[in-house]
């Protein structure tokens, strides 16, 4: 009987993918179109949050709710314009343990959706899969809040538009170039979960690349325009990423801890080329 080598898979922290995908990366410019651009927020649970996108990088932001003028608070931003008038922007909140927040700002509906989303602590990531599936929990540790609102004015229950969930991703087949060293690809296989397998890179070892299925949430932004999001189990990680499949590209950014000792973040910009490779239709 012949003997087979088991591969041994290496599960790397999100820092050490970090620096793997830094190079000569397909990630978009960074957008100053914002810049000098005060926007109000108001959610749809009723919270509204004053937003002021400085120069350098600089975004200032207060609670305004219930007419309330507290100090502003400062962040360092990420913004890219994917589209004309829609922007993806996404920060750190450094005064809150291990939280970060997306905006998808859609300038030209007046509306917006915001994730926030936030990295379990050492004891909630080393709970076993069989503990959490026992006690009815989701697999991954990894939190993600998505609301929708409306910009510079109220919002409005039933009147205002919003980014709505789409299933017109699930079934796809797509490869993501990131760099000339990373590539993946994605399979949507339905309105919860996604599959996702290391074609090359940093998370692809003896010929053999890491792959997974994972939470997910998708929405329509506009013509075959997508905000697609997914929750890591395995290693904390949690991914945003508008996807546009008539440009051929994604861009968004990846949230994770630097190594594994949980006390450094890294958040990182990702963009990629995007190649359909088929759409599985489903039966029923």
């Amino acid at each position: 009987m012949d003997s087979k080598i088991v591969k041994r898979q290496i599960w790397i922290p999100v820092g050490e993918l970090e620096q793997a995908f830094d190079k000569k990366s397909n990630v978009l410019p960074q957008s100053r179109s914002l810049e000098g651009t005060p926007l109000r927020l108001f959610f749809e649970n009723g919270r509204v949050v004053d937003h002021r996108f400085e120069a350098s990088n600089r975004l200032l932001w207060r609670e305004a709710s219930h007419g309330r003028s507290p100090p502003w608070t400062e962040e360092r931003y990420l913004a890219n314009e994917v589209r004309k008038g829609i922007f993806f922007v996404d920060f750190i909140k450094h005064l809150d343990r291990a939280t970060t927040v997306t905006l998808i700002l859609d300038l030209n509906r007046g509306i917006f959706t915001a994730i926030a989303g936030q990295l379990p602590t050492r004891k909630e990531a080393k709970e076993s899969l069989l503990d959490r599936a026992e006690a009815r929990k989701e697999l991954t540790s990894v939190q993600a809040h998505l609301v929708s609102g409306s910009i510079n004015k109220p919002y409005q229950e039933g009147k205002t538009p919003r980014h709505e969930s789409t299933e017109e991703l699930i079934g796809k087949r797509v490869v993501y170039t990131y760099s000339p060293t990373e590539c993946y690809e994605h399979v949507y296989l339905n309105s919860s979960f996604y599959t996702w397998h290391c074609l090359a890179g940093a998370e692809r070892t003896d010929g053999v690349g890491l792959a997974d299925t994972d939470r997910c949430h998708y929405f329509k932004l506009g013509e075959n325009l997508y905000l697609f999001s997914w929750q890591e189990k395995i290693i904390p990680t949690l991914g945003v990423a508008i996807v546009d499949l008539e440009k051929m590209r994604s861009s968004g950014k990846i949230f994770g801890y630097e190594g594994n000792d949980f006390r450094r973040l890294s958040n990182f910009p990702i963009g990629s080329k995007a190649r359909v490779l088929g759409q599985i239709h489903r039966q029923g």
